[in-house]
């Protein structure tokens, strides 16, 4: 899919060095901003339908390539690998994108759409209640990863010693370079929608920097030390914007529990499920698209009536 029409493409210097690329698409005047964060080895041009679609729906779009994903710069030399050392580092290039960036040029009110892990990343920013945030609506939030209960200790011990070890940019078990491994529709626990499931792909075969392999042991780390603080019940306390998370029922990816969790200890947040949706609901097949979209239509009108 071409992108959107009237986008420009930038990039910004983070507080640490590192080079992110975003990119705006402005309107005459909508009826706010939405800023769409992707998830996990995800890129802009993945959404570019999701945008259009937020874009006939009157709204400004801000995008972002997070670190080591994308077009936005990466951390090790091969650069297929997703490394990360603390997941506080994406909620600080958040902030920084929406206060130096998108605040001071695209108007508000402004909205978070993210989708996975990129709605783990919205609720870590979201916990210092920024004010220039009116609400959030998260597509399958990795608020944890989908692990085997009985296996989950295992699988903490194995990333642990690897990291210890000084295994931490290195690939973690079961992760490798893309290549067509990811390519076949068969068996995907993504999508049920085969065009969309091909569109990623044509977006990569078009321009292979953007291509993502998995995970170091270093992320995974990251990622679970992270997931941590979702069950700290005092941490949960601090949340005040409103949140509207959208639970793909046939998700394998992420756990749908924890997000139940989240939702029942979180009084900001109200939740909703899709059933027979996978995890990539935004890439699920029009009639699972059509009922996500209702829920962010009811979500933002309200929101943006209180505002």
């Amino acid at each position: 899919m071409p992108s959107p029409p009237g986008g420009t493409f930038a990039t910004f210097r983070a507080d640490d060095g590192a080079v992110l690329r975003y990119a705006f698409w402005p309107r005459p005047t909508p009826r706010g901003t939405v800023v769409m964060l992707g998830g996990f080895t995800e890129f802009i041009e993945k959404h570019f339908e999701t945008i259009g679609d937020l874009l006939s729906r009157d709204f400004a779009v801000a995008a972002l390539d997070w670190r080591s994903q994308g077009l936005s710069q990466r951390s090790l030399a091969n650069r297929q690998k997703i490394h990360a050392t603390s997941f506080r580092r994406y909620a600080d290039d958040l902030e920084q994108f929406i206060e130096t960036r998108v605040a001071p040029t695209l108007p508000g009110p402004i909205l978070l759409l993210g989708h996975s892990m990129g709605g783990h990343i919205a609720l870590r920013y979201l916990h210092n209640r920024p004010p220039a945030i009116i609400g959030a609506v998260l597509s399958a939030p990795m608020l944890d990863i989908a692990l085997p209960t009985r296996l989950r200790w295992l699988i903490g011990a194995i990333i642990d010693t690897g990291v210890g070890l000084g295994f931490s940019d290195a690939y973690a078990p079961g992760s490798r370079d893309y290549g067509s491994h990811k390519q076949v529709f068969d068996g995907n626990r993504l999508t049920s929608d085969p065009r969309r499931f091909a569109a990623t792909h044509a977006q990569i075969a078009a321009n292979p920097d953007l291509a993502s392999g998995g995970a170091t042991y270093g992320w995974l780390k990251a990622a679970l030390r992270s997931i941590a603080l979702f069950e700290d019940r005092a941490y949960l306390d601090g949340f005040r914007t409103p949140v509207c998370i959208v639970q793909a029922g046939e998700d394998r990816i992420v756990s749908n529990s924890a997000q139940d969790r989240f939702a029942a200890r979180v009084a900001c947040c109200e939740l909703h499920r899709i059933d027979g949706a996978r995890h990539e609901l935004l890439k699920e097949s029009d009639p699972l698209r059509d009922e996500f979209w209702r829920v962010f239509d009811d979500f933002s009108r309200r929101i943006l009536n209180e505002a």
